[in-house]
């Protein structure tokens, strides 16, 4: 049953894209709906008209299974072509920082703390500690992308297998873990998001008071990765003190906002009116 969905979708992927490709296909009105799934087709709706769609009982009902009190969590990691930890393979996402957020109630001020490894050491072990204290050991860990956090903490787990309590609470970690992308995608559309549910897309166009364009310097994943080899001197730049805590304040203020963005995406899909200022 699996294997033959994935074949209809793969079939119908390839019908779209012989139509987009045809002559007199030039806008989005010109593409049939029956071509489109029903996201797209909502995608395209809303566009045209330049409306937002809502639906606020629905994602109220989807996050009424993850009850608060919850954390909001994000990774940033490093990748080296060439390994220089023990241990890690080329390319692999080693993380090296992470923002939680912490909200007690949906009336409550949100809480926050941080971990951030310049060292240039190997930073599995102590990042992995310092989110266990974090996370605590109950309630929901809201991200932006399961499969992203999921992956790193298995990564986690791998090397830390000669500390079994630190694995067990990791592995909890992961268990406890929501993601708030497909939740959003299910129940919000805003024409601004160009037909991207990325929480860079989504944060502006749903929360317009804060946009990441308002960050100094790191404002994406690639600006964090590159602030984070200049702090650790992986690259022509021999920065001085003064040029790495510039580093750590900018690293640290663009995973918070990941962070923050999220918790900001969940209050908005809880309310039972449009989330447009």
């Amino acid at each position: 049953m699996g294997s033959n969905k994935r074949m209809q979708r793969s079939v119908r992927r390839q019908i779209l894209k012989a139509h987009l490709a045809s002559p007199g296909i030039r806008a989005m009105e010109d593409v049939h709906d029956d071509l489109l799934n029903d996201l797209q087709r909502r995608v395209k709706k809303h566009t045209l008209e330049q409306t937002t769609y809502f639906d606020a009982p629905g994602a109220k009902r989807a996050l009424a299974r993850h009850p608060l009190p919850g954390y909001f969590l994000d990774f940033e990691t490093i990748a080296f072509a060439v390994p220089i930890w023990a241990g890690t393979r080329p390319y692999e996402q080693v993380p090296f920082q992470f923002s939680v957020h912490y909200l007690e109630g949906a009336d409550q001020d949100e809480q926050h703390c941080d971990y951030l490894n310049l060292t240039g050491d190997d930073p599995t072990r102590p990042f992995a500690g310092a989110l266990v204290k974090a996370c605590g050991q109950s309630c929901p860990i809201f991200v932006y992308n399961k499969g992203f956090e999921g992956a790193r903490i298995e990564d986690l787990i791998r090397h830390l297998q000669d500390e079994p309590q630190l694995v067990q609470a990791l592995a909890a970690i992961k268990a406890r873990l929501v993601d708030l992308k497909p939740i959003t995608q299910d129940h919000y559309y805003n024409p601004e998001q160009k037909g991207s549910w990325s929480i860079k897309a989504v944060l502006p166009a749903m929360v317009p008071e804060l946009s990441y364009k308002q960050l100094d310097t790191v404002q994406d994943g690639g600006g964090a990765q590159f602030a984070y080899l200049t702090a650790v001197g992986q690259t022509e730049e021999q920065p001085n003190a003064e040029r790495i805590e510039s580093i750590r304040k900018q690293l640290l203020a663009y995973c918070k906002l990941d962070t923050l963005a999220m918790v900001k995406i969940w209050q908005k899909l809880v309310q039972q009116v449009d989330p447009i200022h």
